[in-house]
């Protein structure tokens, strides 16, 4: 896994979000070193049960019970943070998040380091 002494700095606009939601722990930790070093910063979009990734990724935030509003929050977050590209391996998982944010980066759904 990727040996780093610190976190590095956050590229925005720019960076790449990984949503691991849909993973397991060691598919998450695959994709996440294989973008790891393709990114300015790489954030990673975590489940409340993936805290373990925490370490792993520059920037981390934690898609849990939020409640509508928090919800909302989380859409514009990722909207206007205006990543490069996001990556989302298992789309079954959130199969719609795709459509919400505006202006839409460049998403790739399909396994990426395959």
């Amino acid at each position: 896994m990727i040996n780093r002494p610190e976190k590095r700095a956050i590229v925005e606009p720019g960076g790449i979000l990984l949503v691991t939601i849909g993973l397991n722990e060691a598919d998450a930790k695959a994709q996440i070193e294989h973008l790891y070093t393709r990114s300015g910063s790489l954030t990673l979009l975590i489940s409340a049960d993936q805290t373990a990734l925490s370490a792993y990724g520059d920037e981390v935030w934690v898609y849990g019970p939020l409640g509508f509003s928090g919800f909302l929050a989380l859409i514009r977050r990722i909207s206007w943070r205006h990543f490069e590209a996001v990556y989302q391996p298992a789309p079954k998982a959130l199969p719609w998040l795709r459509f919400l944010i505006w202006p839409r980066p460049d998403w790739k759904i399909q396994e990426i380091g395959g």
